[in-house]
């Protein structure tokens, strides 16, 4: 029977189908941002066109992200099993870091400047402008001075950059566990993913129900409504994946069903359901599935996207982007046309990312990642499980 395990081990602990997935997953970031920023008036118009659409745009929405975590979660798992803790930071740190200050330094020092209402005194004298590089380390701010003012996602510069102390929390919650020992047992694991999703799920009901608890609006936050209820324990999910592959089937059928699952449970659902743990932890190991699945098989490889991992340089740079098209052409009211030159312009800069700031940090990752040896022309040895650990959304 072929698992999940004898698939990895069958491409010697490379996925050829990963690539793919990520620049669809990054594609697809891509498109729900088009959908949120377009002009309300095409609402109605669009309507129309599919009124009887059994999987929902908020469902669409809701599955991008969390499959973006539990398919980072089964990558990072390889690079976890075989480095030290030390290496293992090293790798995260320079496979994120570098790419996201540029984004950071381009955004504050090229988009801001050509684009804020502000004079350019203003503008970089301003605490936003400096508070703005903060971002670099994880500290999330949206604003810079005069910039996207009129826009509908008023004074947002890079929405994408939510998910980055997601994503922290998720490497510090695997370095714990490798720290502790916990990442060696994989049952514990399990109790530790069951336990964050009963943790959500609780104060969901919580809040539910009217029962009051300590700090109930700040967990509130954190567990439910910003979105850590689908994306940290579907990180741990991912790992789980890898941790287990090797009694996980690895069947057309199991994809199948998976996937009428999750478009079932859509139909009948709302966008409610986008803040509901409950919905989270029922449709994990369904995302999971499919997005793994995918990633390991050879039907999912797309020649060209050999030349680069270009899925994070869309992540990093679509939206900023997006939102100096809407400033810049006001007369864009076609989602399609939006949605091409979206594509158009972050391919262009992720294009420029790769080959310029990440592809050149792979020399010094060769010694902690399979990937990096790919890419910089090293024979690789069959490891088996071994698997290539990227960014998982902004910065993996």
């Amino acid at each position: 029977m072929a698992t999940f395990g004898s698939r990895l081990s069958d491409h010697k602990g490379i996925g050829p189908g990963f690539d793919a997935m990520r620049i669809a997953l990054a594609l697809s970031v891509l498109y729900t941002h088009t959908c949120l920023m377009r002009p309300a008036s095409l609402e109605a118009e669009l309507a129309p066109v599919m009124p009887f659409a059994p999987l929902q745009q908020w469902a669409f929405d809701f599955a991008i992200l969390p499959m973006f975590f539990a398919l980072s979660g089964f990558l990072v798992a390889g690079s976890a099993e075989r480095l030290s803790v030390g290496q293992f930071l090293i790798n995260r740190g320079l496979r994120i870091v570098p790419a996201l200050a540029v984004e950071i330094v381009l955004s504050a020092l090229v988009l801001g400047p050509l684009l804020t209402v502000y004079g350019l005194w203003q503008y970089f004298t301003d605490p936003a402008f400096a508070r703005y590089f903060l971002n670099i380390l994880g500290s999330i701010h949206y604003d810079l001075p005069g910039v996207f003012l009129s826009n509908p996602q008023t004074s947002m510069v890079n929405g994408s950059l939510w998910t980055v102390p997601h994503e922290l929390a998720c490497y510090a919650l695997l370095v714990g566990c490798l720290m502790t020992g916990l990442y060696r047992r994989r049952a514990l694991m399990l109790a530790l993913t069951l336990t964050l999703f009963a943790i959500s799920i609780m104060i969901f009901l919580c809040g539910h129900f009217g029962i009051a608890l300590p700090h109930q609006e700040a967990l509130g936050y954190i567990f439910v409504t910003r979105g850590a209820a689908r994306l940290v324990p579907l990180f741990l999910v991912g790992i789980l994946v890898y941790q287990y592959r090797d009694n996980i089937p690895y069947r057309a059928d199991l994809l199948v069903a998976a996937i009428i699952g999750y478009v079932a449970l859509a139909a009948f659902g709302s966008p409610d359901w986008m803040a509901n743990p409950i919905f989270s932890f029922v449709t994990a190991p369904l995302f999971a599935y499919i997005v793994n699945y995918a990633g390991l098989s050879e039907r999912f490889v797309f020649k060209p996207l050999s030349r680069g991992d270009y899925s994070y340089g869309i992540y990093l740079y679509g939206y900023p982007l997006q939102q100096a098209m809407i400033q810049t052409m006001p007369g864009l009211d076609n989602r399609a046309a939006f949605f091409a030159l979206s594509v158009a312009a972050a391919s262009a800069m992720a294009i420029f990312s790769w080959h310029v700031i990440e592809k050149p940090v792979l020399r010094l990752r060769r010694k902690f990642s399979l990937t990096a040896r790919i890419h910089t022309g090293e024979p690789v040895a069959e490891t088996r499980g071994a698997v290539q650990a990227r960014p998982i959304v902004a910065a993996e």
